[in-house]
């Protein structure tokens, strides 16, 4: 299997290049699934699945933009690498497969595809999540279901993701600024601006 090291099957290991990697592993149906933890790439043709543990989401979806892999996100859930089965703390790749299937995010895909510019970026915090830099050229809030929603669809459309969580953004209200991380401040911390 191209990409895929030792008898675990993990792959991405220190100095090697992602992007050659995700190449490698290009086929027909495959994807990356992205979680906190890390990301799997399913299906696997041949030997272990390829996997990515401890890598930095962001860094996948990026490398798998480069390789024009499609990517799901099963986030904020983590992924249970040496698992068959789910726990609490972390799914198993056979359940963020069929997650993967049945997330049904085709009206929030329309919305960041409407919204999506190349400068866009989707901050994600505790109590709210954003889109900035986008075509309206303002701040675009989600909330309550539609923050994980936003998340995993800018993962599927290749936005960046800076997640903030579990810090909340200031958010305006009738009695003035509620307390919390300016957008500026968010987007800094994740390297952006």
């Amino acid at each position: 299997m191209a990409g895929a090291g030792g008898t675990t099957g993990q792959a991405g290991a220190p100095g090697e290049d992602l992007v050659t990697t995700l190449k490698g592993l290009v086929g027909p149906g495959t994807q990356l699934i992205v979680a906190t933890n890390g990301g799997v790439v399913t299906p696997a043709e041949y030997g272990p699945i390829p996997t990515f543990p401890e890598r930095d989401p962001e860094t996948l979806v990026e490398a798998a933009a480069v390789v024009g892999m499609p990517v799901c996100s099963v986030e904020p859930l983590a992924l249970a690498f040496a698992s068959t089965t789910s726990t609490a703390a972390a799914l198993s790749t056979p359940d963020a497969q069929a997650m993967c299937v049945n997330d049904d995010l085709g009206d929030m895909l329309g919305r960041l595809s409407g919204l999506k510019t190349d400068a866009t970026v989707v901050v994600v915090a505790a109590n709210t999540a954003i889109t900035v830099h986008s075509t309206n050229n303002g701040i675009n809030y989600f909330y309550d279901l539609d923050i994980g929603r936003l998340q995993r669809a800018a993962r599927r459309l290749y936005v960046p993701v800076c997640i903030v969580s579990p810090d909340v953004l200031a958010l305006p209200s009738p009695g003035g600024q509620l307390p919390g991380l300016s957008i500026e401040d968010a987007l800094a911390s994740c390297g952006r601006s």
